[in-house]
């Protein structure tokens, strides 16, 4: 079973993970499979053969979720993907039912170019299918999916596995209400996203490539009643942000970083200064533009935008090949 994202075993064996977009892939044989979920209400996208096949939601107490019946027989590949960000406890697996006599079926390795975006609301694409202006937080579990927000884009076609470490209202130095007491640089060596223990270990996955796409919360949060944010808290922006880029670098040391500035001046402005003091030619500086008339669910990116996204950030990507340990 191949598990893409940030997971963790818990004590009861059972499989763990809550950072957005979490999925994994495995060979089955057999005409059915079903999950054995403990999940707080989450959706999931199935697919299986490499086709969308159907959204199924965590059930509200822990028990078996089929994923996909009267198949034709022979051997079929499932690849389960969580579609929103929640706040809850994380999802945890315990195991897969099959056809009687049917078996999980390892996969091959390959040879692929690894993306890690570290982010917000908009890399985790929230309520980016929502057709209404505002929504309930609860209200919007149903109408995002993180496989057509613009990291999953830029990586289906860049033929790319991904990671997203994001977290809907974060930032690099506050929140979005300017709380500075979990920003994203504490929070990226977690392996669950709202527990500080067990820590990630980052030699489980390599990426090529760290997309750092922050600052949106930390301009709300920052901004003064007059509508101002003081120099001394842009320096302190400044700071957490090369303090991210370093981190990064640390626990990735050959991967190339690109600095993502949203459509926000303030933060291009900051942000591109951190990339120019820093001068380092495996650290770039890229932005992303505001579409009008293109957000739903409070100022988040339609499906349509998220394209639109995607599409610019390619134009200004590295030129990228899987690193050694990737061409497997």
């Amino acid at each position: 079973m191949h598990q893409i994202g940030r997971w963790d075993r818990a004590p009861s064996g059972r499989l763990r993970a809550s950072w957005p977009g979490f999925s994994l892939s495995t060979g089955f044989s057999g005409r059915s499979i079903a999950v054995h979920l403990d999940d707080p209400g989450n959706y999931f996208n199935v697919h299986i053969d490499g086709k969308f096949h159907r959204v199924v939601r965590g059930p509200e107490k822990p028990g078996w979720v089929t994923l996909a019946k009267g198949l034709s027989p022979g051997t079929h590949h499932l690849r389960l993907v969580r579609r929103n960000i929640s706040f809850a406890r994380p999802t945890e697996i315990s195991g897969f039912a099959l056809d009687e006599g049917a078996r999980l079926i390892a996969e091959p390795s390959q040879r692929r170019l690894k993306i890690e975006f570290i982010g917000d609301s908009f890399t985790a694409a929230e309520g980016n299918e929502a057709i209404a202006a505002t929504l309930k937080w609860e209200k919007k579990f149903a109408v995002t999916d993180s496989e057509k927000g613009y990291a999953a884009m830029i990586a289906r076609d860049l033929g790319a596995e991904y990671v997203t470490v994001c977290r809907s209202g974060s930032g690099v130095l506050c929140d979005w209400q300017g709380s500075r007491s979990a920003a994203m640089v504490e929070r990226y060596g977690r392996t669950l996203m709202d527990q500080r223990n067990p820590r990630w270990d980052f030699s489980r996955w390599t990426p090529d490539l760290v997309v750092i796409s922050l600052g949106l919360n930390d301009r709300t949060g920052l901004l003064r009643a007059g509508g101002s944010i003081r120099e001394k808290d842009s320096a302190a922006f400044r700071r957490e942000y090369r303090r991210l880029i370093d981190t990064v670098r640390s626990a990735h040391p050959q991967a190339r970083i690109v600095a993502l500035a949203p459509y926000i001046p303030w933060a291009r402005e900051n942000i591109s200064r951190v990339v120019k003091e820093l001068g380092s030619p495996r650290v770039s500086y890229a932005q992303f533009d505001e579409f009008p008339g293109g957000y739903v669910a409070d100022g988040h990116p339609t499906v349509e935008t998220h394209r639109k996204m995607a599409d610019q950030i390619l134009r200004q990507l590295p030129p990228l090949t899987p690193s050694r340990q990737n061409r497997r």
